[in-house]
């Protein structure tokens, strides 16, 4: 892990030309790539991109802006943030400047009677984000890495090829840069916004280890590398800088993409002395060096925390780079570059900003941009549909009912009065603020200056069944209906469940899928084309063979950095998922032969026919039942005579049979008891095997 140490600064320099390291050694940033290459654009192609790029990010942030709205209720109403009146008059509970009125209406809310309940979507978005998460991660090779070119025999290790160990450490690296949350993040936007918009960089990080050097009693510092890997980060839809008049959703063939980051004033000048801004340091330090700190913050930003707004202590001054990949126009054609502008934190513009950062060449060697995106629903741009979204007109008036329902509730349940003007009755209440609660005691003169409100006859149960329509409507276009929960309340058949839970299914399954295919499969091919870049020396992993057991693997520079391979997603290979459950039957069994004696002085008996039938089944041999045939009993006397002792655990001390002969089965009996059935002897077979009887199956 230390390989970084060990570098000479030749390669250093040599790699700052071409895999983008900067030149001085230091580990890339987590919000940057790698660092930018020294030789600098002239002039002339400088100016021509800070023109293209500001005016290609400000029209992009105008066609985002008119999105936010509609973004911002969606992801209020996720969290619940929201209420009918301020859904209806398009005011938001989470920007600050709504904050200031809200405190203030809070006295007078507390004796606002009306309900303004919203049937959050939350369950929407959660029940498909779990379905499928846990479709993405079934097992522990949820990435497979196929090679392209056929390898070379004489360098394939037949158990463990380099494909294989390629996609190990592949998986073991993203596992290190925690994917599996960051994916659960990914799944959640996409399903609530309709999409999903990810940056994929390379993270190192040094720490210093402190031990005793026991024979002089020193300390010895040691630098140790505790991250080395790809990391996916999740940028909110209001900050991607997108292709706006793009058709599709595949980020690499849109003219550019790009996002905006809001960084610390040091942090970007630790950039400028790393040697990834390479550009107009001198105009930078001259603009905010002696700026002021801006402890504003924008108020139409997504997924964000309202307590972390305007607080007194947050003195520290930051700024906003816009980042940009995409093809700049020159007098040669269209050149893929990467361009950096700072500008002061809000802005709606980078016209005003300073380049840092300008590089005519691709930032990853593979060409790729290090961006991804899927959609939801997709549609022919930049943007999709979400479960929500398209949903919005039943949540509304499904919760329009509810509100209205408990308002109907609480004018019936609490008592409504008739008072005649001017009696004792109209008195008391007045010097009690008009307070009535059950139980009241009224001192009146004459009874009649009290009468009961008449009933409001409210179509309570029409209502309800309203209610319940719209919820079922709710339930078909999303497909999430109690089945899929696992709490429908009313009793169906086996058949009638079966057939709600495949149809249930199917567009969670199309849509899981395509979801694999523009996100997962990029993902892979992004980062195993980061460690193909950066990784330069040997690496160890740790794999488990046919039996089981923790084996040491090296993985090879060579290995690593030569040869071509495709990555996709074991969800889109169906018999990628079978061959594991059957490789997994084939481990099993050994054991289970094992363990068949004491599992029989219990009374439990293993049917091996069985499991070698769902075996075949799974590895796609047809016609299993013709496989497995009944012997005729006259056939029995026919196999020599030998009953193998069964010694403690299964063991079978001395077959008694000569070299290079099979020994007979079942004769006089087997593991699973007298009968000379297909079953015994199989296992019985099975037992024999895994003490070395016969020869196993050849690798």
């Amino acid at each position: 892990m230390n390989y970084a140490m060990n570098r000479s600064a030749d390669l250093y320099d040599s790699a700052a030309m071409s895999d983008g390291r900067p030149a001085n050694g230091m580990p890339p940033d987590p919000a940057d790539e790698a660092a930018a290459p020294p030789a600098l654009p002239s002039k002339k192609f400088q100016d021509e991109a800070y023109e293209y790029v500001t005016r290609w990010c400000k029209a992009s942030y105008e066609f985002c802006s008119k999105k936010v709205a509609k973004w911002k209720l969606l992801e209020d109403l996720y969290h619940n943030r929201r209420d009918l009146n301020s859904w209806s008059t398009g005011v938001s509970l989470r920007p600050a400047e709504n904050l200031a009125g809200l405190r203030q209406q809070s006295a007078s809310a507390r004796n606002k009677w009306q309900s303004d309940i919203i049937l959050a979507p939350s369950y929407i978005v959660d029940s498909w984000v779990d379905r499928a998460y846990q479709a993405i991660f079934s097992g522990p090779d949820w990435l497979s890495v196929v090679p392209e070119s056929a390898p070379t025999p004489a360098d394939e290790d037949v158990q463990f090829p380099a494909s294989y160990k390629l996609q190990e450490l592949l998986l073991s690296r993203l596992a290190q840069g925690q994917i599996h949350v960051r994916l659960y993040e990914i799944l959640q936007q996409l399903v609530l916004y309709g999409t999903v918009y990810a940056k994929v960089f390379w993270y190192s990080k040094d720490v210093t280890r402190n031990r005793w050097n026991y024979d002089d009693l020193e300390v010895i510092h040691e630098q140790d590398r505790i991250y080395d890997c790809p990391i996916v980060q999740v940028i909110p839809p209001d900050r991607v800088l997108v292709d706006w008049t793009a058709t599709h959703g595949d980020v690499q063939r849109h003219n550019g993409i790009g996002h905006r980051v809001d960084k610390t004033y040091e942090h970007i000048l630790e950039q400028f002395d790393r040697g990834v801004y390479n550009l107009n340091r001198a105009e930078f330090l001259k603009r905010w060096k002696a700026a002021p700190a801006d402890t504003g913050i924008e108020a139409e930003g997504l997924s964000h925390d309202v307590d972390a707004e305007n607080l007194e202590g947050d003195e520290i001054k930051r700024l906003t780079v816009w980042e940009w990949h995409g093809l700049i126009p020159s007098d040669k054609g269209h050149k893929e570059c990467l361009c950096a502008i700072v500008t002061e934190r809000g802005a709606k513009s980078p016209e005003n900003g300073v380049m840092v950062r300008l590089a005519d060449a691709p930032i990853l060697w593979s060409g790729l941009r290090p961006f991804l995106s899927a959609q939801y629903t997709p549609l022919p741009g930049p943007f999709g549909m979400g479960a929500v979204e398209s949903n919005l007109d039943l949540i509304h008036a499904i919760s329009q009912f509810i509100s209205q329902s408990q308002d109907n509730a609480r004018l019936t349940a609490n008592a409504q009065l008739i008072v005649r003007r001017g009696s004792s009755a109209a008195r008391q209440i007045s010097a009690e603020s008009d307070v009535v609660y059950p139980g009241k005691v009224w001192t009146v003169d004459d009874p009649a200056d009290i009468q009961p409100f008449p009933p409001l006859n409210f179509p309570q149960q029409d209502i309800n069944n309203l209610i319940n329509y719209l919820n079922s409507i709710l339930e078909k276009r999303t497909t999430v209906s109690d089945i899929t929960l696992g709490v429908s309340s009313g009793s169906k058949t086996a058949t009638e469940a079966h057939i709600l839970q495949e149809s249930a299914l199917s567009p969670f399954t199309t849509r899981t899928d395509l979801f694999a295919r523009c996100f997962i499969e990029p993902l892979g091919r992004l980062a195993l084309s980061m460690l193909q870049q950066f990784i330069l020396d040997d690496q160890f992993i740790t794999v488990k063979d046919s039996s089981g057991l923790d084996v040491p693997l090296v993985v090879t520079a060579h290995e690593i950095q030569s040869g071509r391979y495709r990555v996709v997603a074991t969800l889109t290979r169906q018999e990628s998922t079978r061959l594991a459950k059957a490789q997994s039957i084939e481990r099993a069994l050994p054991a289970l032969a094992r363990f068949q004696p004491m599992l029989a002085q219990e009374g439990v008996r293993i049917s091996f026919s069985e499991l070698l039938k769902r075996y075949l089944d799974l590895i796609g041999v047809d016609g299993a039942d013709r496989v497995f045939t009944r012997m005729d009993p006259a056939q029995l006397g026919l196999i020599g005579q030998m009953t193998p002792p069964i010694g403690p655990y299964g063991t079978a001390p001395d077959l008694l049979t000569p070299a290079g002969t099979a020994p007979a089965l079942v004769e006089q009996g087997g593991p699973m008891g007298p009968q000379p059935t297909d079953a015994n002897a199989l296992a019985q077979f099975l037992q024999l095997q895994a003490q070395g009887a016969f020869p196993g199956p050849q690798r």
